[in-house]
């Protein structure tokens, strides 16, 4: 009998990850390509990753795909049409992206402050799914990845024109863009056609900035932690105040810094002392791939599918923040 495969895709305003892996939970392939969202980058582009990532991820010899699990902001059908003009597929399924980060935690219901290239929360329990924040650059997306590189940069210009404290960050941002000048990033962030996904490839800078104690780019993390704080306890008072399940910090603006994770924490368990609040075991991609598994074994229960993924998505596993050391209660790994 063939093998069958299927496929897992994660993406947002940033990146898309797709992994093809066989009905061993073994992965066989994985590609990344660039952000999916056409709202802020050129369409054309985006078809034309598209493309590229499906003849990288799938085979020749892979003429079938039994299956299709995704999360994606924006229009997915330029990655499942890319898909199927390289292999028929078989039985395909979205999920929000509130139920892949729960899911990557290995359980169904609580609450998920994603912070990605944008931020929003979500609060999922029995017979309640409902969430905060999501806005976009313009009206929203605080203490997301365009938010914090949008904070670096001008803090960057605050300490050159001496508005703000003086900051490693002018020095670190004319280094990683070889820049003379720091007036030089007015052109190449204002002409950018995919100016969003460059100011969130700030990040980098702030990471950098804040593992060398800079407190310009401390306070920004710390202010990303609060802004998360915030949108969760909307969303749970929002959702009637109580809720079971974990407090679940996923997507990649928490990987920067630990002063983020730490705010956070300390703002929301100050609300609701009796919260776990901790990081997934995986990255989102693997929530796909849980939900996947729940689905053909009838199970109900997330958790039962942990311990083999650890083995076979090992590469998938959470980044945490660096310098990062977890309470006893708050990682459940």
């Amino acid at each position: 009998m063939a093998k069958r495969y299927y496929i897992a895709a994660d993406g947002g305003g940033t990146k898309l990850l797709a992994v093809l892996y066989d009905e061993d939970r073994a992965v066989v392939r994985s590609a990344r390509t660039r952000g999916t969202n056409t709202l802020f980058r050129p369409k054309e582009a985006v078809l034309s990753e598209a493309e590229e990532l499906a003849g990288e991820l799938i085979p020749p010899e892979v003429s079938a795909v039994e299956g299709v699990d995704f999360s994606i902001v924006g229009d997915s059908s330029p990655y499942l049409d890319a898909f199927r003009r390289r292999c028929t597929l078989g039985d395909v399924r979205g999920h929000g992206e509130g139920h892949v980060a729960l899911a990557s935690a290995g359980v169904r219901y609580g609450v998920a402050a994603q912070a990605g290239t944008g931020s929003d929360a979500f609060f999922i329990q029995p017979g309640v799914n409902t969430g905060v924040g999501g806005w976009g650059m313009v009206l929203g997306d605080e203490g997301g990845g365009f938010d914090i590189g949008l904070k670096t940069l001008r803090a960057a210009v605050w300490s050159q024109d001496g508005r703000g404290e003086k900051s490693v960050l002018p020095d670190l941002l004319k280094e990683a863009w070889g820049m003379k000048d720091l007036w030089e990033m007015v052109n190449r962030v204002s002409g950018n056609p995919d100016m969003r996904s460059l100011v969130a490839s700030v990040t980098h800078i702030t990471e950098k900035a804040a593992a060398m104690n800079d407190p310009a780019a401390v306070a920004i993390y710390q202010s990303a932690g609060h802004e998360l704080a915030l949108q969760v306890l909307a969303a749970v008072r929002n959702g009637g105040g109580t809720f079971t399940g974990p407090v679940i910090a996923s997507g990649g603006a928490w990987k920067g810094s630990r002063h983020m994770f730490e705010t956070f924490r300390s703002e929301v368990a100050a609300v609701h002392p009796e919260a776990e609040i901790r990081f997934p075991d995986f990255e989102p991609l693997v929530g796909s791939v849980i939900l996947r598994m729940m689905k053909e074994d009838g199970s109900s229960d997330e958790s039962t599918h942990m311990a083999h993924l650890r083995k076979t998505f090992s590469a998938f596993r959470c980044k945490l923040p660096p310098d990062y050391v977890p309470e006893r209660t708050d990682q459940g790994r």
